[in-house]
């Protein structure tokens, strides 16, 4: 099976490009096409640009699914459709289905942190309780947040909201994403569990921000897991 960078350098080669012109397109260097193409970068950040220098989907960048290439829509087949578009707030809710959990003024980083700020509701989103049910969740523990910087780019994007489950800070699950309080920072960040006792915080965007190895002691002086990561809305 062929992997990411497999796929782009196979694709980059049947567009006739060289690294280089390919690192043009796509605003980056050269150096960084070819850590893509060798497998040393296995998360881009670019990926949407790649992508679209390609004339391919993320989706066959990142899985190798069939169709390689964007479709646009047979307009000759577009129907009019029945449905109509109502903002949640003008809807009667069925309070038995839906409950609606605080977004704070607060943002994550995805990134090196932000400043943590005192919480304070601005709005609500809704949920289906079953929804919350099905993964674990108590709406109680429940909070959302905006994040910034693009660290954990392509699965998360500054500006993109995230739902953190509060009463699910342990054990710490590999390769999850969570919400930490590091100092006065909170960030956004896939935490990996050391033999020691210690952890490991990654990004998906590994070329601009390297793994963090924290001992025992580092972690239980720095460290505050906030709670695990189960929702999240990309802005795309």
């Amino acid at each position: 099976m062929q992997t990411l960078g497999e796929r782009i350098a196979k694709r980059r080669e049947q567009q006739s490009l060289s690294q280089k012109a390919l690192a043009e397109k796509v605003g980056i260097s050269q150096q960084s096409v070819n850590k893509i193409e060798s497998g040393q970068t296995r998360n881009p950040r670019n990926l949407d640009k790649l992508a679209a220098a390609l004339s391919v989907t993320q989706q066959w960048l990142l899985f190798g699914d069939m169709r390689m290439q964007p479709s646009a829509p047979d307009v000759t087949e577009i129907k009019d459709s029945s449905l109509q578009v109502a903002e949640w707030e003008s809807m009667e809710h069925d309070k038995h289905e839906f409950i609606e959990i605080s977004v704070l003024d607060v943002e994550a980083s995805c990134g090196s942190g932000a400043m943590a700020e005192e919480e304070r509701e601005v709005y609500a989103l809704p949920f289906r309780r079953y929804t919350l049910r099905k993964m674990g969740v108590n709406a109680r523990n429940a909070r959302i947040v905006r994040v910034i910087g693009n660290s954990m780019a392509p699965m998360l994007r500054s500006g993109d909201v995230v739902g953190i489950d509060t009463a699910n800070n342990s054990p710490i699950i590999d390769g999850d994403l969570y919400a930490i309080r590091d100092g006065n920072l909170v960030r956004v960040k896939q935490l990996v569990a050391r033999p020691d006792g210690g952890v490991i915080i990654k990004s998906f965007n590994n070329t601009d921000y390297p793994d963090e190895q924290l001992s025992r002691a580092e972690y239980e002086q720095r460290l505050h897991i906030i709670g695990r990561v189960f929702w999240s809305s990309t802005l795309w």
